[in-house]
């Protein structure tokens, strides 16, 4: 088995290809150096690596680790153009650490336009207080896997709480069975929220509006249902889709559809994920030399558990001068044969861990995956 670790010095350099200028705080940084040891039957080889940056992304990694988020963006910037979605999914995170919700709507509309794909979501990370402003009274209403009257009672309440002007979010993705009474009620919330200008979000729209394409195909499809389904088109603004479902509705039905309305459409969001619920160690904010509570914790932690789990959703930095450390206790739950892994991390984490070869000694499953 081969076991990197790392040591101080100032013997090597980062590449001069990409040093950044002027920068005499990155110049004088010490670097790490990869050991790697080779436990065969032969005995112990040890090889020597350097940890310093061998590109662009690297480079940025470990100027923002080493507290020179500035220099950090500046390059992150000059590598979008490469189209590496690595430096996008950093650029974002560093935003979302740093509460700059104006640039972060400016690279998501960037990124969907290049990339034709959904952006990341805004998410709050701890220590940064980074809600965006017209968030931060939003109401999130989670409706359940039975849509019945409860549930759309509850729906109700929750709506008539939330302060007029804030954003209401919706979860649809539980839905799996929706009843008459669940759909007449929930098409009527909509509507109302829709006549009253409410700001909606809405997550999992898709597996709603799924089950009810498939109730309506039945047989005895019943009317409510193509409401409720009609409802959500004009929410989400999809005027086509409403009138082609409203002609169905008018030849299977034989009465006259609802209208089409023009209105200002419910914002479609990704899913919160759901919490995970297990034993894993949470930490938070920066790690550093100065502050390193956080890595007392973690070797507390790996000393009294067989399975190494530490959620680093909530850590927005960890410090280049105190990789040496996190190594080490790293090291410790490898020499005892514990496996480790380290979850949640952003962008500019993960990329600094591939950088100095923590990817060898634990899995990575890091908050935007590859």
């Amino acid at each position: 088995m081969a076991l990197p670790f790392f040591r101080k010095g100032k013997d090597k350099a980062p590449s001069p290809a990409h040093k950044p200028t002027p920068a005499p705080a990155a110049e004088s940084q010490q670097t790490e150096t990869l050991l790697t040891m080779d436990m065969g039957g032969s005995g112990i080889v040890v090889e020597e690596t350097s940890g310093a940056p061998q590109s662009p992304v690297d480079e940025a990694a470990i100027l923002y680790a080493s507290g020179q988020a500035d220099m950090a963006e500046r390059l992150l910037k000059d590598i979008l153009a490469t189209d590496d979605r690595r430096a996008w999914h950093m650029l974002f995170d560093l935003y979302c650490i740093q509460s700059r919700d104006k640039e972060f709507d400016q690279l998501a509309l960037d990124y969907a336009m290049r990339f034709e794909t959904s952006p990341p979501v805004w998410q709050k990370m701890a220590g940064n207080g980074a809600v965006k402003p017209q968030q931060a009274q939003a109401a999130s209403l989670e409706l359940p896997g039975l849509l019945d009257k409860n549930a759309a009672a509850t729906l109700r309440e929750g709506v008539a709480a939330t302060d007029k002007k804030a954003v209401v979010r919706i979860d649809f993705s539980h839905i799996a069975m929706v009843d008459e009474s669940g759909a007449n009620e929930c098409a009527q919330i909509l509507a109302a929220a829709r006549k009253a200008k409410r700001k909606l979000q809405v997550s999992g729209v898709d597996t709603l509006i799924a089950l009810l394409q498939d109730l309506n195909r039945a047989t005895h499809s019943r009317a409510v249902h193509w409401l409720l389904l009609l409802e959500l088109y004009q929410t989400l603004g999809q005027q086509d889709n409403f009138e082609d479902l409203a002609v169905d509705y008018a030849v299977r039905f034989e009465v006259s559809p609802p209208s089409w309305s023009e209105v200002q459409a419910a914002e479609v969001v990704q899913a919160a994920p759901a919490e995970p619920r297990d034993d894993a160690l949470k930490l938070s904010g920066e790690i550093t030399p100065a502050n390193d509570s956080a890595l007392q914790q973690f070797g507390s932690y790996a000393a009294t558990h067989n399975d190494v789990l530490v959620d680093l959703t909530q850590v927005t930095r960890v410090d280049y001068g105190s990789v040496s450390q996190f190594i080490s206790v790293l090291m410790q739950c490898l020499g005892s044969g514990k496996a480790i892994t380290l979850r949640g991390h952003n962008a500019l984490i993960h990329e600094l861990f591939r950088v100095m070869g923590i990817d060898q000694l634990a899995q990575l499953i890091p908050l935007h995956p590859d």
